[in-house]
């Protein structure tokens, strides 16, 4: 845990240790098997910061080369970590050691052979358990491919989930492979044009929100612009019609994107029709070298105003577009501004945010949390982090005068718990 100097934070932070949490973005359902300790290690967010210092040329398949003796893989590590360990990554890394392991320290071999040793009775009962520790009551959670869910054969998944709706595969079509997916939900009969392939869509669609889905969720932002436009049918229907007639050819995004933006809008009125919010990926993308220019929450402005029924939860902050990102959330109220990932981004620019929100936002439409990870161990420390933030922004806005202790704690509560139970419809007790 970090603080701040203001008044109130320590107050602040003992009631949000004890607030329950919804998370908003999630993709993992149940306990997820790791291997190797050091893998595990690096297996997260922190992973693009020890790139980042240059461990890349390390790494063969994501993981340093594996016919190294256990010594020598550490001592590689070291390298770079030495030069990354102070980014939030990295301490929301170890947060996540700490909180479930017990582990305050990974600087020596020494230590690191301790937590090996733990590490290695890992089981199953870690995620429950860290649910329960860390109060987080339901999680919604993007799986990218709820087809083996919705037609049947139902996986276990744990009583926390609550499922989003991936939207990328449906609208991002550049073969007739890709139209093909949804032959299943016709009967099996071929796809020939765009109106049967609306049909497969709407099925798929249907089975999907009688299986309880809360939400569509769009990630297109790692691919593309989201600077969706509004193209007839007739253009799309060109592009669908030239697809499905050269069964060999891959379409270039500039030659599919007409098709792209008209079916992305027909999922927009879908999701009007059945009042199921759509999160959308906006600000910064995992990994290193990608386009930041393209994922600026200020181009969905058109497609927010002309979807005025459409509830839009926009992710991570828009990081590092706050200007933009505040006025969308005070401009439209149809928009949500979601924190998931963005408080172990950067945490400076989310207390910043925040405390901006406050002033120019309704707290109902902020939401605090989503771990946005890959085991428990991380939403673990990534929460822990997300808590220290928002006892530092509304400490120091306590301290100011400009709300009272009582005004803080209800934010939080709204932010954390209310405000996500109230927009997917989860049905929990608000808490007042």
């Amino acid at each position: 845990m970090y603080g701040c100097n203001a008044k109130y934070f320590s107050q602040l932070r003992e009631y949000l240790d004890k607030l329950p949490v919804i998370e908003t973005h999630e993709h993992y359902t149940n306990y997820q098997k790791a291997e190797n300790a050091l893998n595990f290690i690096i297996g997260n967010y922190y992973m693009s910061d020890f790139m980042a210092a240059g461990g890349e040329q390390v790494l063969v398949d994501g993981f340093i080369a594996k016919d190294l003796s256990g010594r020598e893989r550490y001592d590689l590590f070291m390298k770079f970590y030495g030069k990354s360990n102070n980014t939030a990554y990295a301490r929301g890394m170890r947060e996540g050691l700490r909180i479930c392991w017990g582990v305050d320290s990974i600087d020596s071999y020494e230590d690191f052979l301790k937590f090996e040793e733990l590490f290695n009775t890992r089981s199953e009962a870690i995620y429950d358990d860290t649910m329960e520790k860390m109060l987080i009551k339901a999680k919604v959670v993007d799986i990218f491919d709820l087809s083996e869910y919705v037609n049947g054969k139902k996986d276990d998944y744990s009583k926390y989930c609550r499922f989003a709706f991936s939207l990328p595969s449906i609208h991002d079509l550049h073969n007739k492979q890709d139209i093909m997916r949804l032959q299943r939900y016709i009967g099996g009969r071929p796809i020939v044009c765009l109106d049967d392939y609306l049909e497969a869509f709407d099925a798929y669609f249907q089975k999907s929100i009688d299986f309880g889905i809360v939400c569509i969720k769009d990630q297109s932002a790692y691919g593309r612009p989201i600077s969706y436009a509004y193209p007839t049918k007739a253009e799309a229907e060109k592009v669908f019609n030239d697809i499905v007639f050269n069964p060999r050819n891959v379409y270039g995004d500039d030659q599919a994107r007409a098709l792209d933006d008209w079916l992305f809008q027909y999922a927009m009125r879908k999701a009007a029709k059945y009042d199921v919010p759509v999160q959308i990926h906006t600000g910064h993308m995992a990994g290193i070298r990608n386009e930041i220019t393209k994922t600026n929450a200020a181009h969905l402005i058109p497609t927010i105003e002309l979807n005025a029924n459409v509830k839009f939860d926009l992710f991570h902050g828009n990081w590092p577009y706050m200007d933009e990102y505040l006025f969308i959330g005070k401009n439209y109220p149809n928009v949500w501004l979601n924190l998931c990932w963005a408080q172990s981004i950067d945490p400076i620019y989310c207390v910043e945010l925040m405390k901006r929100a406050v002033m120019t936002v309704p707290h109902n439409k902020i939401m605090a949390f989503g771990g946005d990870t890959s085991h428990i161990e991380w939403a673990a420390g990534y929460l822990s982090l997300a808590r220290d933030n928002v006892a530092i922004a509304l400490s120091e806005l306590v301290d100011s005068g400009w709300i009272d202790i009582g005004e803080a704690k209800q934010i939080a509560a709204d932010w954390f718990f209310n405000n996500p139970n109230e927009l997917f419809k989860l049905g929990f007790e608000p808490i007042r």
